[in-house]
């Protein structure tokens, strides 16, 4: 149960009233100076802290060249998107003729009704390039793995700025890299097994466009480790000033 403020007379379910029924004082409006005070040390407190995280969002984000480099290449997956990823020449009933793919186009096709989910799976079934056609389908995976990876990085980036960290970035960037060396290796394996099982119906040409994305990653993971090293005086000093801001408080409080 609640007391009063002023006389610690324990309230009980009758005291309804605003009055403390043993020293009459007004519990609502008891030490309201005092408390405006504190309600505007906080207010106070929370508005310094707001502009030092903005602060360290900024700096961290484009504080340098490098820090700019690095938030233009988190962007570097939403492009990849618009990006063909192999050379498909087929004479199957969803493919008609040489075709560069990409994610856009395979999601388009499959809105369109161009492709058929289960008519492609099928393919997996078959004797001949079943197993190609499964190495494929993985390589689509992961390279849907590595740029979902590549966003999630973008949104690790913002919320990890503040206090000057780089290793979700890290974890991001290295699970996009490894995702996309997969890939290349699946799609390499899978145009060579096309070429030895059934050459005459399809063949499977790596772009170079996947390389570039595999190059952007690589690029932006080594960005993050040497950042890692750069960021620790930083972020140091952020908090060292978030200690230092929060005793000024106290001292002014007492």
């Amino acid at each position: 149960m609640a007391r009063c403020p002023n006389c610690s007379y324990k309230l009980g379910i009758a005291d309804v009233k605003a009055e403390c029924p043993v020293c009459k004082v007004n519990i609502p409006n008891f030490n309201w100076e005092a408390r405006l005070d504190d309600d505007a040390l906080k207010a106070e407190d929370a508005w310094m802290s707001f502009r030092r995280k903005i602060g360290s969002f900024k700096n961290a984000l484009f504080g340098n060249k490098l820090r700019i480099a690095r938030f233009v290449l988190t962007f570097a997956p939403i492009i990849f998107v618009l990006f063909p990823m192999f050379k498909l020449t087929a004479e199957l009933p969803f493919s008609d003729g040489a075709e560069s793919v990409s994610l856009l186009s395979i999601i388009l096709s499959i809105v369109n009704g161009k492709y058929d989910i289960g008519s492609m799976l099928g393919f997996i079934s078959l004797e001949k390039s079943g197993t190609a056609f499964i190495v494929l389908y993985a390589s689509l995976v992961l390279v849907v793995l590595g740029v979902a990876a590549g966003v999630l990085n973008f949104f690790v980036l913002l919320i990890s700025g503040v206090g000057y960290h780089t290793k979700g970035n890290i974890i991001c960037c290295s699970l996009s890299t490894l995702f996309f060396i997969a890939a290349i290796v699946c799609i390499t394996v899978a145009s060579s097994m096309f070429k030895s099982a059934i050459p005459e119906i399809v063949s499977l040409r790596l772009s170079y466009s996947l390389f570039i994305g595999l190059a952007l990653f690589i690029v932006n993971l080594v960005i993050s480790v040497v950042m890692k090293n750069s960021f620790k005086p930083e972020r140091a000093k952020y908090r060292e000033s978030a200690a230092a801001e929060y005793e000024k408080r106290l001292a002014e409080a007492a």
